[in-house]
């Protein structure tokens, strides 16, 4: 019977994959054609929009057609990447954009041209999750097994705790030191002021394992309420602080994360409540923090003033979507830079990505720091005062996979990203495995940023913060079997 399963799902998932191939080969071959037809470019940025909409549906519904996984990391992140990156095309179709997209900066050719490396570079990177996923089946878990997940389920706790010892004292500091910041400067500040380096970063650095701590504490508490509540805790107090610091993807990310764990480890989560939450937090408290977070000191305490932002604003909703959409112009300002202007960096950027797994114990300022993010170098480009201030533009990951690889080499580098990401999600969800499922929840609660960001932003994330602790739980694992611990 479970074969005949499989073999059913395997059908499903290759015709899936197949129907995904013919859609990503046919705006393959229509935008080679583009220029052949000789097509009024303002005439097609509509269709794209609706195109780009339909594409963004074809993904959730053909990822649950293969995985019959709707909440995921994968989904999760492919969700930021929309908003980012076509947050404002999503307006476009429903006339929620009054100004038109990026408020008419570009012309009629280059948005078009955007609009479509968006969309093939998300197919690519959905090309390359179905691919992951195409052939893995779900294996119920024998006895033997689930004895062995009890004994890695008391090690993630055990580490959850480590680490939350670790980290709890630093980030009292930090916290208190981002406040006093912000309430004296407001939001900005807290991006003019000088980088710590060398020991001088260790409380920082401490202080990011805080939320996984929180998370590797509630992956293994399935049979503790307490060690439930404490982690929950601690990520709604995380949550509530970055929130009043203005610090927006800082206090959502580690709360999906929360959510996603809580529902495939503790209990599942009401769709209702999910979805109720998700829409206050979206529509009501992001637009609200956007708008007050560059005020300082009473300001931001005052309930008065509060309610006066909020129902001084027009359309949360679209603002928020609007705003989110806007790091499609990294995507676009950096089509139109390179290679006119600066050449490809021939994965230059990852490869400095990778340099910032080694701590800055060695120079006075990190070579990738002194080298600069793609997001500094695009808005000295473009904003160069702007740039002076400490201000940055942001950046997007599909623009660096062009700005590396170019059209063709940037659209396979987004499908092995895809294929990674899917990968990584599934080989925590199909095991059961609460050390692999508090790594991915970790790593989800920085990566989600990547959407606009680059990956110098990931690395650290991904290895500091999540393998770093999962890989003290597998240790831990290993001198049990060695009889080294009891």
């Amino acid at each position: 019977m479970n074969r005949a399963k499989n073999i059913r799902a395997d059908k499903v998932s290759l015709l899936v994959l197949a129907a995904h191939c013919f859609i990503l080969a046919s705006l393959n071959l229509f935008n080679l054609l583009y220029d052949l037809w000789g097509l009024e470019a303002e005439s097609l940025i509509y269709p794209t929009c609706c195109l780009f909409m339909a594409l963004a549906i074809w993904t959730y519904w053909s990822w649950y057609l293969v995985t019959q996984s709707l909440f995921n990391p994968y989904l999760l992140f492919f969700l930021s990447a929309v908003l980012f990156n076509g947050g404002q095309a999503l307006l476009e179709v429903f006339h929620m954009n009054p100004d038109g997209i990026l408020d008419g900066e570009l012309t009629s050719e280059s948005l078009l041209k955007t609009l479509f490396f968006v969309i093939l570079g998300l197919s690519s990177f959905h090309l390359g999750g179905l691919i992951s996923a195409v052939h893995g089946k779900v294996i119920g878990v024998k006895a033997k097994q689930k004895k062995d997940l009890e004994s890695v389920r008391k090690d993630t706790s055990k580490v959850g705790w480590t680490f939350f010892s670790i980290s709890f004292l630093p980030s009292l500091l930090v916290i208190q030191q981002t406040i006093s910041i912000v309430l004296s400067g407001g939001y900005f500040s807290l991006y003019q002021q000088d980088d710590a380096t060398s020991f001088g970063a260790a409380p920082q650095i401490l202080s990011d394992f805080l939320v996984p701590a929180a998370l590797f504490i509630l992956a293994g508490s399935k049979k503790l309420p307490k060690s439930q509540f404490i982690s929950a805790s601690v990520i709604v107090v995380y949550v509530a602080t970055r929130f009043f610091l203005g610090q927006r993807n800082q206090a959502v990310m580690p709360l999906i994360a929360f959510a996603w764990l809580w529902n495939q480890m503790i209990y599942p989560i009401p769709k209702t409540l999910l979805f109720g939450v998700g829409g206050f937090l979206g529509f009501i408290v992001m637009p609200l923090v956007g708008a007050t977070r560059n005020s300082a000191g009473q300001d931001r305490l005052s309930a008065d003033s509060l309610l006066q932002t909020l129902s001084s604003m027009n359309n949360p909703v679209a603002e928020i979507i609007s705003e989110m959409g806007g790091s499609i112009n990294t995507v676009a300002y950096t089509l139109e830079l390179v290679p006119k202007v600066h050449g490809y960096n021939l994965g230059a950027d990852y490869f400095y990505a990778l340099l910032t797994l080694i701590p800055n114990l060695f120079w006075k300022i990190h070579p990738t720091i002194e080298r600069g993010t793609c997001g500094k170098w695009l808005t000295r480009q473009i904003k160069p005062s702007f740039a002076a201030r400490g201000g940055s533009l942001g950046f997007s990951f599909i623009a660096e996979a062009y700005l590396n690889f170019g059209w063709a080499g940037g659209l396979i580098a987004l499908g092995v990203l895809g294929f990674l990401v899917g990968k990584l999600t599934l080989w925590a969800t199909r095991s059961e495995n609460p050390a692999k499922m508090a790594m991915v929840a970790s790593f989800l609660s920085f990566f989600m940023f990547y959407a606009r960001s680059d990956s110098i932003s990931q690395i650290r994330s991904l290895v500091w913060y999540s393998q770093i602790p999962y890989g003290s739980v597998r240790l831990l694992g290993w001198l049990r079997s060695k009889k080294l611990i009891a």
